[in-house]
């Protein structure tokens, strides 16, 4: 969508629409984004697993975890990651792209695993 045509009160539900399509752009935001961006929550999910500690980032603060939580959301960040990898790498890919869903939908499930046994720990 152009800088004219986007809503002016956008919802997380309307961004989380457009992640559900082919994304728009070519080989540099290929490259980028589903490359260079995905390697972050990647890089830093991997850290993670190697030191057994996570850090659960908020707008205000952050908490650290260690043992079963700490290795769920580590799990959580890398499946972030892949998620990002398999929206803008796969997705725009022409011999990727077909399979670029059914890899969303299961980085989407591996999150919520993660993240909601985190959850758990950390409200247990």
């Amino acid at each position: 969508m152009g800088f004219w045509t986007n809503k002016v009160h956008r919802t997380a539900l309307d961004d989380a629409e457009d992640l559900s399509y082919a994304p728009s752009g070519g080989r540099p935001k290929m490259w980028l984004m589903g490359v260079g961006v995905a390697l972050i929550p990647i890089v830093y999910g991997i850290h993670c697993l190697t030191t057994g500690e996570a850090r659960f980032f908020g707008s205000r603060d952050s908490l650290d975890l260690r043992g079963s939580g700490a290795t769920a959301l580590a799990i959580a960040y890398i499946a972030v990651g892949a998620f990002i990898h398999f929206h803008w790498f796969w997705g725009l890919s022409d011999r990727l792209e077909r399979f670029s869903y059914v890899m969303k939908g299961l980085a989407v499930v591996v999150f919520l695993g993660g993240f909601g046994y985190a959850c758990y720990r950390i409200l247990s």
